[in-house]
């Protein structure tokens, strides 16, 4: 029922009222904040109390609609806010199956004051839901019901290196009343996801370098197959050379090089190619 009507707000002569604050039926005078249409507002004694299309409509995300309008709102009003903590963990396995992880406290969190707040303008080349001043700093705040940030706006995000945090709200949400959803949205820490903090770019830099050093110790820990050691039928087949026409051909190359990198996780050296197979650099001599 939620997902098709406007749940516990209604729309009238531009503000939203609370199903509690209206009266029944159709003398509610609201009207749906998506479509635009009249509700019913629905009283009994059986069900939660709600607003409801009055006519037939294929309009849905009414709920959704009214909890970004009444979050927003609803943040401006607020003179602080508590933010979660920002623990960053990047994991990762290498080709030869070592899990590398990493783990840092980007953000620690807690109650900052609000000094302005912003609804809906342009930062840069992208609309964030709202952005809030604290002291010189500021943060940007994204609204998620049903619908998550895009990768295009948080790559526009990380462009514009400013904190951000996504609050995910539920449908059922909008059946809550004005100071319910306000303390939710101002202290819930749950809801509360770090979508990027400036902080995390070092952490990413260590990761990174974590990562390559690992594989740089695998790559060191790699034997050198010795020819001598395998059977003669065995070489004749892994060896990049057309036998035919007895000299190497590059698909073979290419094959034997692909090969050589699933197993060890990179590509051998000249070095490597040299003592792996001699005699291919014998047919390479003119």
């Amino acid at each position: 029922m939620i997902a098709n009507d406007c749940a516990g707000y209604g729309m009238r002569d531009r503000k939203l009222l609370f199903i509690a604050d209206v009266q029944s039926g159709l003398a509610c005078g609201c009207v749906c904040t998506r479509c635009g249409k009249r509700l019913v507002a629905k009283k009994g004694s059986v069900r939660r109390h709600h607003f409801a299309h009055f006519e037939i409509t294929n309009c849905h995300g009414a709920a959704e609609s009214s909890l970004h309008i009444l979050a927003k709102e609803l943040l401006a009003e607020m003179n602080t806010f508590v933010l979660p903590r920002y623990d960053f963990v990047r994991q990762r396995k290498t080709r030869a199956g070592a899990l590398i992880r990493y783990e840092a406290v980007v953000a620690k969190g807690g109650q900052v004051p609000i000094h302005t707040v912003r609804v809906e303008e342009h930062e840069g080349d992208f609309v964030p839901d709202i952005v809030i001043g604290s002291d010189t700093r500021s943060l940007i705040i994204e609204v998620a019901v049903t619908h998550e940030v895009t990768r295009a706006k948080l790559r526009k995000i990380r462009r514009r290196d400013l904190p951000a945090i996504e609050i995910r709200l539920d449908p059922s949400d909008s059946l809550l009343p004005r100071e319910s959803l306000k303390e939710k949205l101002q202290r819930d820490l749950i809801s509360k996801v770090w979508l990027f903090h400036p902080g995390q770019r070092e952490a990413e830099r260590q990761f990174a370098s974590k990562f390559r050093n690992a594989l740089a110790r695998s790559r060191v820990r790699v034997p050198l197959v010795s020819l001598s050691a395998l059977p003669r039928r065995l070489v004749m087949r892994s060896s990049p050379v057309n036998h035919s026409t007895a000299r190497p051909d590059w698909r073979e190359w290419n094959r034997v090089g692909e090969n050589f990198n699933r197993r060890n996780g990179r590509y051998p050296t000249l070095e490597e190619c040299r003592k792996l197979w001699p005699f291919l650099f014998d047919k390479l001599k003119p």
